[in-house]
């Protein structure tokens, strides 16, 4: 007996009459309906669980999932699922939600890097109407304190660091409708911001947090910055940012990286248009994407591919 899973924004009686109608037709075989929101994530490197809200198959337990409707509102979620299919092989329609691109957010990002093999941290996604009554499972998989990152956050704003559970009732309190990505928090020595452009490297900087209240390292929230000789990026995080880029096809990129207390190194996020400082007395960043557009028009008038 095969699985037909068939995935809407909403349930209701004509999507019920569409779901029994296909039950039918497709004898031998179990056909079954869920919401967008029903789905639960559980990542750790390439190691993604999902999870149906009341349902006891899992994802990867379906041999064929129909998007029947996903809106706008689930668009993105939608995308990050397909990707997900299409690296397992699991048969979906339509294909198309895996060109989910700049549409998709955060997670979506988050969720590719994390298939392609890269070190991301061990994270938790579930629709923002069901984290009030997960969050025991979100804390016993990722302990505390834990990171909770908004998925339209920027500029360090509206990422939280969770100490307690009675902090995710304050984070429904100040993000009531918020779709948050949980990460484990793991204690760094060291951030740093990789520019990378078209594979290479353009600009390498430390981000020196000053305040230890503050375990943001963002330069808009008062961290300083070091921009450091390109020839000295460590081996190990100069193939990570460029391998990093290149799974997101982002061709101008700010790869942030951290090493932690025992000197691993972790991928935290890739940023398309990051920020850039100006004072190219300071920042070698102006100067290196000047240098990379003058490259490209060199090429067949820009047009090669990057």
């Amino acid at each position: 007996m095969k699985k037909i899973l068939i995935l809407v924004s909403q349930i209701g009686r004509k999507k019920e009459a569409f779901a029994e109608h296909m039950a039918k037709k497709l004898t031998g075989h179990q056909v079954v309906l869920a919401r967008f929101s029903d789905l639960i994530f559980s990542v750790e490197g390439e190691n993604v669980e999902i999870e149906i809200e009341g349902i006891s198959p899992k994802i990867r337990d379906f041999d064929l999932i129909y998007f029947r409707r996903a809106g706008d509102t689930f668009l993105s979620l939608a995308g990050t699922l397909a990707l997900c299919l299409e690296h397992w092989g699991i048969l979906f329609f339509d294909r198309t939600f895996k060109n989910i691109g700049p549409a998709g957010d955060k997670f979506t990002s988050y969720m590719k890097l994390s298939l392609a093999g890269l070190p991301t941290i061990p994270g938790f996604f579930c629709w923002y109407d069901k984290i009030k009554e997960k969050k025991e499972k979100i804390v016993s998989k990722l302990g505390l304190p834990l990171v909770a990152k908004h998925l339209s956050s920027q500029r360090g704003e509206r990422i939280f660091l969770l100490k307690s559970m009675a902090d995710f009732d304050r984070l429904n309190q100040n993000c009531p409708d918020g779709e948050f990505l949980f990460q484990k928090f793991i204690q760094g020595k060291g951030e740093y911001r990789i520019l990378v452009l078209g594979g290479t490297i353009g600009a390498f900087e430390k981000k020196i947090q000053t305040d230890p209240k503050e375990f943001r390292h963002n330069i808009a929230l008062g961290a300083e910055e070091e921009f450091i000789d390109v020839k000295k990026i460590p081996n190990e995080m100069r193939e990570m940012a460029v391998d990093a880029a290149a799974a997101l096809e982002i061709q101008i990129a700010g790869v942030d990286i951290m090493i932690d207390q025992k000197g691993k190194i972790w991928l935290l996020e890739v940023n398309r248009g990051p920020g850039i400082t100006y004072d190219s007395k300071i920042s070698p960043e102006l100067n290196s994407l000047a240098s990379f557009f003058a490259s490209k028009l060199k090429k067949t008038g820009g047009r090669d591919d990057l």
